[in-house]
């Protein structure tokens, strides 16, 4: 058990120094010795861990996605609040979540040229969606109408709305607190109340 464990955090701090180099250099300017050094690990255990660049970069984007819903499971609210938190919170002063905003966005704009980026980069993003949808018909209020469908697209908006704001931030056209503010007012307003003729979930 000790061994994958440590199997495992090797794993993790591998791909937390993938995100740093993204961040840092882009997905051109990656090269696996760079993140080697970066996460402190030697080119046989990087290679014993991830073949290729490839299978980095996509493990790069889960672990993005899956730090961001750590941050759901441990808000102090609950309920739609708790989501909208957790969706503003991606838009953050903090290095660690400007290197992650940094690396997703990077990734992103590969992938409209490179189709082994754009495969991984779908599934990452239809996780988050679903990841989201699921708790949107979790925390609808008792006997409001709130269909799977309704939620999926309101799922695919937030998102937009993260992804959209999120990059107008990161290049300096809005102001952290500017783009946190009308990203929370976004957010209020579309999970306010889904679509009139929704089916009641509880």
């Amino acid at each position: 058990m000790a061994r994958k464990n440590d199997s495992d955090e090797t794993r993790t701090r591998i791909v937390a120094a993938a995100v740093r180099c993204v961040a840092r250099r882009g997905v051109r300017g990656l090269r696996m010795a760079d993140v080697g050094r970066e996460a402190g690990v030697s080119s046989g255990l990087l290679y014993y861990h991830f073949a290729d660049r490839d299978g980095l970069l996509a493990a790069t984007l889960a672990h993005v996605n899956d730090t961001a819903a750590a941050g759901r499971n441990q808000a102090s609210v609950s309920g739609r609040d708790a989501l909208i938190d957790n969706l503003v919170d991606e838009i953050a002063d903090e290095p660690d979540v400007r290197d992650h905003a940094a690396a997703w966005h990077e990734i992103n704009a590969s992938a409209v040229f490179d189709a082994t980026l754009a495969a991984p980069l779908r599934a990452t993003t239809a996780d988050w969606q679903q990841r989201i949808a699921d708790e949107l018909v979790q925390t609808a209020p008792e006997g409001a109408p709130c269909d799977r469908e309704a939620a999926e697209a309101q799922a695919v908006i937030a998102t937009a709305l993260v992804d959209g704001l999120s990059q107008r931030w990161l290049t300096g056209r809005l102001a952290t607190e500017e783009a946190r503010g009308l990203l929370r007012r976004a957010l209020i307003q579309q999970f306010g109340g889904p679509p009139a003729g929704s089916n009641p979930c509880n």
